[in-house]
């Protein structure tokens, strides 16, 4: 089998069936007949002497076959219409194209609600999916073409990368309504006697907070240890454990935020793209709609009560 004797525009229906592992919900996306979508899929087991999808249930589920073959075949597609997007116009309004971003689950809580509001206004087509950020492969994955962008504080340096700042945050702690500690203020002495999270995707080492108490000679007294902040965040509220967070994160929660009782642990985030898209206009329209959920971010803090002491 060769190239040559493949019909590409099956690539893109076994695309879209292994996103929707339904054939309607598939040939809506599509906008083609399901009867169209049988063929199509038909001519790919054909091709490929694999089933590729089996029912189960209502759902097609993908075959190891089709397993294997998702990532080249999604990684082809996304370089393909960033081609076809780089020779012509990209209009918003009809755009099908998916992006996909890289980032820690504090920064997607913060931009993700307002980024895709502001999308499904101008842009209805457009796909975002998120991937957990793996910072050692991250800017691997942007040079390949395997994601878009990364927004990231510590993404090593690399030539081939360009970023631009998106919002400055701070880490604050955060206890339950009702917490002994509620209307009191928080010293030092009372925040070190707290059992604390400790949000982070390694296994094991400090976190930032640790870290900077360790330049005071002390440690938190951490109990729990989580690679996400909104089991933590849940936790804080059934409980009398307290959280260090990023202040955009902590103020979507119904908690007590107050000030940190040493020096302040400021985080930048940063956008990150590989200098291949500088000139993808798609890739600068995308860049600018999150930037501009930055900047409401940054306004939206602005306008909020000061934190508590």
């Amino acid at each position: 089998m060769t190239l040559n004797n493949v019909d590409l525009n099956l690539f893109v229906v076994f695309d879209t069936i292994y996103s929707e592992r339904n054939l309607t919900r598939a040939s809506e996306v599509l906008n083609i007949t399901q009867p169209a979508v049988s063929n199509a899929l038909a001519r790919l087991r054909a091709t490929f002497d694999d089933p590729l999808f089996v029912r189960t249930g209502r759902t097609m589920s993908p075959t190891p076959a089709a397993q294997n073959a998702i990532g080249p075949v999604q990684q082809a597609l996304r370089q393909l219409r960033a081609s076809v997007d780089q020779f012509g116009r990209f209009d918003p309004q009809t755009s099908q194209r998916t992006f996909h971003i890289c980032q820690r689950d504090a920064s997607a809580l913060v931009l993700m609600p307002d980024l895709i509001k502001a999308l499904r206004v101008s842009a209805p087509g457009i796909r975002v999916h998120c991937h957990q950020l793996d910072r050692a492969h991250a800017p691997v994955e942007l040079a390949s073409g395997q994601v878009d962008f990364v927004v990231d504080t510590l993404l090593p340096h690399r030539g081939d990368l360009n970023g631009t700042p998106i919002y400055t945050d701070r880490y604050v702690c955060v206890l339950r309504k009702g917490h002994p500690l509620a209307s009191k203020m928080l010293t030092l002495e009372r925040y070190l006697a707290l059992d604390h999270i400790l949000v982070s995707g390694r296994r094991r080492g400090r976190g930032l907070v640790d870290i900077a108490l360790g330049r005071l000679g002390k440690q938190s007294n951490t109990v729990l240890r989580v690679p996400h902040f909104q089991p933590a965040f849940h936790v804080v509220m059934e409980t009398d454990m307290s959280v260090s967070a990023p202040l955009s994160l902590a103020r979507r929660y119904d908690v007590i935020i107050k000030e940190l009782p040493f020096e302040p642990i400021t985080l930048d985030s940063t956008l990150y793209w590989h200098k291949k898209a500088d000139l993808d206009p798609a890739s600068i329209w995308m860049r600018n709609q999150i930037l501009a959920a930055g900047r409401r971010q940054r306004q939206s803090k602005l306008r909020r009560a000061q934190v508590g002491s």
